[in-house]
């Protein structure tokens, strides 16, 4: 059984902005456990989250924080995750940690001059830009024809999962960057301002 030392996190981290996933960190990833249904968030969630603890060999009582993304994604699958995350922060009284997936995205890409971009569906896309690892716009929604407007800008489009969330606030604890913010981006209605560029790695 994988046992936190001292100074050292044990994060469980959960997505559902496209699928459904859990991952569990200690420095390097332990487990990582994914459902590609989009429409199944709420049957998958609870046994992606039981699957990762136990792939790790970590109990619920060893996690010293969980880290949910908070999209920008549809409402339907981002809730589904993000109430998830909550519920076991509160029960277990661990810190809730909110990523931006399009950060987590930009982070394991490396520190380039970015557009990275998710599927929003409505022919639109959930899109941010980053220079040298750091935020300059967004998130915020675009149309595919807006693509032409970035010259410069290394385009990547994918789709998160909770191994990058939980990369990315592995960094974010060890840098000192603040993931308290944990309102959920979705960009349509129910709006949701997104908040201020910061920066993706320490």
């Amino acid at each position: 059984m994988v046992s936190a030392g001292r100074g050292c996190h044990l994060i469980l981290s959960i997505d559902s902005s496209h699928g459904t996933s859990a991952a569990v960190f200690s420095n390097d990833c332990l487990s990582f456990v994914s459902f590609d249904d989009p429409f199944g968030h709420a049957e998958s969630i609870g046994l992606a989250i039981e699957k990762a603890l136990s792939e790790a060999q970590v109990s619920v009582e060893q996690l010293t924080s969980v880290a949910v993304g908070r999209g920008p994604a549809p409402y339907t699958g981002l809730r589904v995750g993000m109430a998830a995350a909550t519920a076991l922060s509160k029960a277990r009284s661990l810190p809730l940690l909110g990523v931006i997936t399009l950060d987590a995205i930009a982070y394991a890409a490396g520190e380039k001059d970015l557009l990275v971009v998710t599927d929003a569906k409505r022919k639109e896309l959930f899109a941010a830009t980053y220079k040298a690892g750091k935020r300059l716009q967004g998130p915020m929604l675009l149309t595919v024809n807006a693509l032409g407007s970035y010259p410069g800008f290394d385009l990547i489009e994918q789709r998160c999962n909770a191994k990058l969330i939980g990369s990315y606030a592995q960094m974010a604890l060890q840098s000192g960057i603040d993931l308290n913010e944990l309102s959920a981006l979705y960009l349509r209605s129910p709006d949701v301002t997104p908040s201020a560029g910061k920066k993706v790695s320490g």
